[in-house]
């Protein structure tokens, strides 16, 4: 039955991969990294929690006999970034609904397939790490950069994860892929890559730019480059990551995936909502703000003066404290003479929390 499985998607969806793994328990390793995973997102983001339950795989399914781990092509090139003006990415997934209407379609096409046999089966998308469940399906392996890599889709890819009480026969894990490779550990700005194979969040880029609802650490910003959401080094520089084919079935919406930084900075409410309302995006970053601060921050590490003015409206007249406060930093990283006139000028900021930040910002 898995290879009339793996035949059928192969036939309608080629650009689909298809692993099977085993119904296996996570490991008490395993389980506590999940753990610890948990505990450093609830310290950034109040969509986690320090004492989230971690699952093993059978809590879904009680007669679950295998995990169908499905790879979908994530790449849909990109342009020369950031460009000027000054350009930034985020995820399709996060922007584009099509995105996940694409990834349902080809669940259901699995489902279909087990239901006309007899078998049950759903998908599982939240309280376990479906890349430790990836990499025992045969669909990939783990690179240095701490993502699965395949020798076909590399690692830009998507994944989703089902669990079936059908009697699918595990794939064999694939061996690392990486060899005596290092450009991603290299590459890394913030060393978040420094032990192989895995990735320390808590310096990560992605992790405080997406999930981060404070201030930004000084060495993030400074590191962050014109990232306005997820860092994507470490996957550019992959070698598997080269020639891939690039995806066609999913729209590429470019305002979206590709936005001006500098009309982030001072977004309106009836703006933020008309480019990201009812999107993932939305729902992950869940105040606009967060998108104004990263932002400013890649405003300040692109260095150009003419934002200047762009950066003076949000430190004067942003609502947001936390845009006031890295819109003042991204000032003092451009450091002109017209900036620190403009640093002055807002030296009596009714926070002291920005009035601190432009005092840094000074030296």
């Amino acid at each position: 039955m898995k290879q009339a499985l793996k035949n059928f998607m192969n036939e309608r969806c080629p650009d689909v991969l298809v692993g099977i793994a085993p119904v296996d328990d996570f490991s008490e390793k395993e389980m506590a990294a999940l753990q610890q995973m948990h505990a450093v997102m609830a310290q950034y983001s109040p969509m986690y929690s320090a004492d989230s339950p971690v699952f093993q795989p059978r809590d879904f399914l009680d007669d679950a006999r295998a995990l169908i781990v499905l790879a979908f092509n994530f790449h849909f090139g990109r342009p020369e970034l950031p460009g000027k003006p000054p350009r930034g990415e985020i995820m399709n997934f996060y922007v584009n609904p099509g995105c996940l209407t694409y990834l349902a379609s080809q669940s259901e096409l699995i489902t279909g397939f087990l239901a006309e046999r007899g078998y049950a089966s759903a998908q599982v998308a939240t309280g376990i790490s479906v890349k430790s469940i990836a990499a025992r399906s045969g669909i990939g392996a783990y690179g240095k950069n701490g993502i699965i890599q395949t020798p076909k889709l590399g690692s830009d890819i998507g994944m989703m994860l089902l669990i079936t009480d059908a009697p699918l026969e595990p794939d064999t894990p694939q061996s690392a892929p990486c060899g005596t490779c290092t450009l991603c550990i290299e590459a890394c700005p913030t060393g978040a890559l420094a032990t192989p194979y895995t990735c320390d969040i808590e310096k990560c880029i992605t992790l405080h730019m997406v999930n981060n609802k404070g201030d930004l650490p000084e060495h993030i910003r400074e590191k962050a480059g014109t990232c306005i959401a997820q860092c994507n080094i470490c996957v550019d520089v992959c070698p598997k990551n080269r020639k891939l084919s690039v995806q066609t079935a999913i729209d590429n919406p470019e305002e979206l995936v590709y936005p001006d930084i500098a009309g982030l900075v001072n977004i309106s409410l009836e703006r933020y909502q008309q480019l990201f309302g009812d999107t993932f995006f939305d729902f992950m970053f869940m105040d606009k703000k967060y998108i104004q601060r990263n932002a400013a921050v890649a405003l300040g590490n692109y260095g150009d003066p003419a934002y200047i003015p762009a950066l003076r409206q949000a430190l004067s007249e942003d609502p947001e404290e936390i845009v006031r406060s890295h819109a003042a930093w991204a000032l003092g990283r451009i450091g002109t003479a017209e900036a620190r006139q403009t640093l002055e000028a807002c030296r009596n900021n009714s926070s002291a929390a920005v009035q601190a930040e432009i005092a840094r910002a000074l030296k």
